[in-house]
């Protein structure tokens, strides 16, 4: 083990020995999470950014020692302090495939997979995979990209339009955590513009339309969110 990334790892250990933390998560909830098969330290996010902060970012390296560590707060610092120009397809698709934990997937999507610039195309190709565990991150990479994503609608027209065609294909799954990402998705793709709210709107409404309980599931949770009246005023403050 590098000496940096055992320095890290000890920073890590001290904070939780020295009730840094704020309260174990219930044993009950860590499987919930995805988290039952790492060491769950409890650090907060706010002690992983001094850490980040007092080592350095980024640190690709390290980014890449910590990721095959067994602690979920390892994974969300090797997030922190990855340099997303050094990350290749081939280590995405590693990422993608060691992803057990819905938290740290909806972490790493956030800080780190969104930045890559091959982020759509990916997003896709894994919201399209067979397996819910990718096919739950590809749906969360599309809501992070809704939300994070710069440039104009006309610019990113093809890629929402191919996501909310992969909404309503996978709407169908009886995986919840890949429901849940498709319903995100959907939100955050209404969120951008009223064009787009209206297209995801007509999307939920078409997944409604589908003879399965998951899709109605589908629909039900994303059309309250759509027609909720945070994204309504959301939405009309952009109009302003």
């Amino acid at each position: 083990m590098d000496s940096l990334t055992s320095q890290v790892l000890k920073k890590l250990f001290a904070v939780a020995a020295s009730g840094g933390s704020k309260g174990k998560m219930p044993d009950g909830k860590l499987d919930l999470f995805g988290l039952d098969k790492l060491v769950f330290l409890d650090v907060p996010h706010d002690k992983l950014m001094e850490i980040a902060h007092e080592v350095g970012i980024p640190r690709h390296e390290l980014a890449l020692d910590l990721w095959n560590e067994d602690s979920y707060e390892a994974k969300l610092l090797s997030c922190i302090f990855s340099e997303p120009s050094e990350i290749t397809e081939e280590q995405a698709d590693e990422m993608a495939r060691g992803l057990d934990s819905w938290v740290i997937c909806k972490f790493c999507c956030s800080k780190l997979l969104w930045k890559l610039p091959f982020a759509p195309q990916k997003a896709v190709q894994w919201a399209n995979s067979p397996d819910d565990k990718i096919s739950c991150l590809g749906f969360t990479l599309i809501a992070a990209l809704a939300a994070k994503m710069p440039g104009g609608e006309g610019e990113n027209f093809g890629f929402f339009d191919n996501a909310l065609f992969q909404a309503r294909k996978g709407a169908s799954r009886d995986d919840l955590d890949v429901r849940r990402a498709i319903t995100s998705a959907l939100s955050m793709i209404g969120r951008r513009s009223r064009d787009w709210l209206d297209a995801a709107i007509e999307t939920a409404d078409e997944i409604g339309a589908q003879p399965c309980e998951a899709s109605r599931w589908v629909a039900s949770q994303s059309l309250a969110e759509l027609k909720s009246t945070k994204i309504t005023k959301k939405i009309n403050g952009l109009a302003d």
